[in-house]
């Protein structure tokens, strides 16, 4: 419910989409949790970070602040922002204010990402609809990591197959890999707010739970709960130290010549990732790249 005594103030800021997890990371560890990232299909270099914050909490100092916060975690990446905007806003629903830009999201050549207040676009209903709600805290598969798998997986659709999704995030990948015919999917996330919102755009798909079955933590909650018969593919779209950590035992869970898709790699972290992965006996079969991200697809035989 609106408070109309509340001023809030809405800063705007224009990034690569390279920056979106840095930036996600941290704004949730700030406290901050209305934001939004939003992204326009026809542009493929940047989106645009919006920030509500209750204007009788925040004063001059702590904007200045974030804001050199932000620029901080931009210059490893060796990325220069752009002068951000900061508005006065009357009382409004900043909770769905942002869904205003939104708009359907081809991918590849058989995907669309449909925000799930639209109706699906005439020239575009023979595509496999993805009805999403990420909520203002979760990527919309506009960051060029999760395009990656998206891409990926329209190229090699899983049809029966069951799979793992480590750090799922809102769900996307696991409903695309379902909406182009994988058996079922074993969905963790860390975060409990991705598991929520997960489990909401899995209804919002008409998913039942033995299809797309989510829990809170990381790999060994897949081992305790999966199937008898091991998984046939892995997604993993997480930080390189993070899947450096995970790598050891992803051979617990992958069926014999399952497959692994790593992304949410910087492009100078390839080599790296691969002489790791090849020390414990996975298999590079295809490396893609967007922008400064690249994507590994590995298999491991276990004959």
């Amino acid at each position: 419910m609106q408070n109309s005594n509340i001023a809030w103030l809405r800063f705007q800021q224009e990034i690569p989409f390279e920056l979106e997890d840095s930036f996600y990371w941290l704004l949730r560890n700030l406290e901050i949790h209305r934001f939004s990232f939003e992204h326009d299909p026809s542009n493929n270099f940047t989106q645009t970070l919006f920030i509500w914050l209750p204007l009788a909490e925040w004063s001059l100092r702590d904007r200045i602040n974030l804001v050199e916060s932000l620029i901080s975690l931009a210059k490893p990446f060796q990325v220069t922002l752009p002068a951000g905007k900061w508005i006065q806003v009357k009382d409004e629903d900043w909770s769905l204010s942002w869904k205003k830009s939104w708009k359907p999201d081809p991918v590849g050549k058989s995907i669309l990402i449909l925000p799930a207040w639209l109706d699906v676009p005439e020239k575009l209903s023979e595509r496999k609809i993805i009805r999403l709600d990420p909520g203002s805290a979760f990527g919309t598969g506009s960051h060029p990591s999760t395009r990656l798998c998206l891409e990926a997986l329209d190229n090699d659709p899983p049809v029966g197959q069951t799979i793992a999704d480590l750090g799922c995030g809102s769900g996307i990948l696991s409903l695309a890999a379902l909406k182009l015919g994988a058996k079922c999917t074993f969905s963790v996330d860390t975060d409990s707010l991705a598991i929520s919102a997960t489990k909401i755009n899995s209804a919002l798909n008409s998913f039942s739970e033995n299809l797309l079955n989510v829990f809170l933590g990381s790999i060994e909650e897949l081992e305790a709960n999966m199937p008898e018969r091991k998984i046939d593919l892995i997604l993993c779209n997480i930080l390189a130290p993070v899947i450096k950590l995970l790598g050891p035992d992803f051979e617990k869970i992958i069926g014999h010549k399952g497959k692994l898709i790593l992304s949410g790699l910087l492009l100078e972290q390839i080599k790296e990732i691969q002489e790791f992965f090849l020390k414990l006996g996975w298999q590079v079969l295809d490396i893609k790249s967007k922008d400064q991200w690249a994507l590994i697809v590995l298999t491991l035989d276990l004959s």
